[in-house]
């Protein structure tokens, strides 16, 4: 059995669509994706037969939503049951659709004054302690209505805000795992936009595993003076330093910085806005900042994280950082699945349930883009044939034309990824420089109808790898 096709057993096999011929449909159409994937439906597929057949799949009301992300985030968890624990990244985007007559099922997305439609997404994702994507776990969508409420937040209940959203995803993960009876932690990873006392108040409460990045200078509880959570942790005493390789950004010079670590145990006022009630919660607090390294005119890198995890030592305050560093990669993914290599703002289906279905099955298009990226990086020695075809091994092999390889030879997935990413376009900038999803998802794009011609030269017996 092909790679892609095993990978779309993993992740859709399971799936409850009432139909063995729907979930057949289903692989076929998750297969054919993984080798090419565009936007739209009429660029994805090369037959109009496939085609039709994935406007039948996506048009019928009797394959629910409901019914594919079961089935995804359950091949998630199950990914995960070899270890202890995995970070969980979450993180909410929009997806950008034309709408101009509204007829799709969209929503306000973006400023109101731009009057931008299309959906608003959360997705939560499991990512392995050596930095490896194992799936998604967890994706919510929702609509905004066509005006903006204009009282304050203080006058909604928290289930009428969207930063309920971040329960409601937590919660999907959380019951994915318990259906795979995993021992797993999940241990989330969540934006200062999660910094509110309703989702720490329900992390603490459930005994979540959670890392939230704090937005908000609060108020400590049980000291006789005055005192506020960055001024507090401030005057703890460094547990120790470490080196951060710093990229060059907007306004950011590229640097080896120096880092400092405070942490401790903090207690918290948090003020339930709808009841009106003071709680106390003690959680841990990790300050990690930069030192001696700020270029003149630039902000020292900062984060203030507080945590459910355990901070007895140096080594677990790093635990939590590195965590918390492993959050951006939802964010690859938005851009991998929305702009990137699948496209999915580009698509042309008409009805939201449409949409979303192929939304969604595109986003498991995006995530495997992505596994592949980090498995070259963490064990490019791996042999390529464990995540690749025959058939696209040869294919990139002829049109790399790498010296001392051959068709029928296997190279090691770090050369054939970044053979692919060549392909894609990476420029190859030094030696030490990795190829990122866009070209590696590029590349593979490139080379899909090379073979799937290669594919018909060798005659319909021949079947997966050789």
């Amino acid at each position: 059995m092909a790679d892609h096709r095993r990978w779309a057993v993993e992740e859709f096999g399971e799936a409850k669509l009432g139909d063995s011929r729907r979930v057949g449909r289903l692989l076929r159409i998750a297969t054919a994706l993984f080798a090419h994937v565009a936007g739209t439906v009429t660029a994805s597929f090369g037959s109009q037969a496939e085609r039709n057949g994935a406007y039948d799949f996506l048009g019928n009301a009797a394959i629910t939503l409901f019914a594919l992300t079961q089935a995804i985030w359950t091949a998630c968890a199950k990914r995960c049951a070899p270890f202890e624990w995995v970070f969980v990244p979450v993180d909410g985007s929009s997806l950008g659709l034309l709408d101009p007559f509204h007829t799709r099922g969209t929503g306000r997305v973006g400023t109101h004054a731009k009057g931008a439609r299309g959906f608003i997404v959360m997705t939560a994702m499991a990512v392995t302690s050596l930095g490896v994507s194992l799936g998604i776990c967890g994706q919510q969508f929702w609509t905004r209505g066509p005006k903006r409420i204009k009282d304050t937040r203080a006058k909604r209940k928290f289930k009428d805000k969207e930063t309920h959203y971040w329960v409601v995803v937590v919660e999907q993960v959380i019951a994915a795992f318990q259906r795979a009876a995993l021992k797993c932690v999940p241990w989330f990873q969540i934006d200062r936009g999660g910094d509110v006392a309703d989702v720490l108040l329900k992390a603490v409460d459930s005994d979540w595993r959670v890392t939230v990045r704090a937005a908000q200078n609060r108020r400590m509880a049980g000291t006789d003076d005055v005192a506020y959570l960055w001024e507090t942790m401030l005057k703890q005493r460094s547990m120790g330093t470490y080196r951060l390789e710093v990229p060059a950004g907007n306004l950011r010079t590229a640097r080896t910085a120096q880092m400092s670590v405070r942490a401790c145990t903090v207690s918290l006022r948090l003020l339930d806005k709808w009841t009106k009630k003071i709680r106390i919660v003690k959680i841990g607090a990790v300050l990690t900042r930069e030192i001696n390294t700020t270029p003149a005119g630039e902000k020292p890198i900062e984060w203030m994280l507080l945590t459910t995890a355990p901070i007895r030592t140096f080594e677990d305050a790093k635990l939590v950082i590195f965590g918390y560093s492993q959050r951006w990669k939802i964010e690859i993914f938005h851009r991998c699945w929305k702009s990137g290599r699948c496209e999915v703002e580009k698509t042309q289906l008409h009805t939201s349930e449409a949409i979303l279905k192929w939304a969604t099955i595109l986003a498991s298009v995006a995530m495997r883009t992505l596994q592949i990226t980090q498995q070259a990086r963490s064990t490019p020695e791996m042999p390529a044939d464990q995540l690749l075809t025959r058939d696209e091994i040869d294919v990139i092999i002829l049109l790399r034309k790498p010296k001392g390889y051959g068709a029928g030879d296997v190279p090691t997935l770090g050369k054939v990824v970044r053979w692919i990413a060549e392909i894609g376009g990476f420029t190859n900038k030094g030696s030490k420089a990795h190829p990122g999803k866009i070209v590696v998802g590029r590349g593979l794009n490139r080379i899909a109808a090379a073979v799937e011609l290669l594919g018909a030269l060798r005659g319909p017996k021949t079947k997966g790898k050789r």
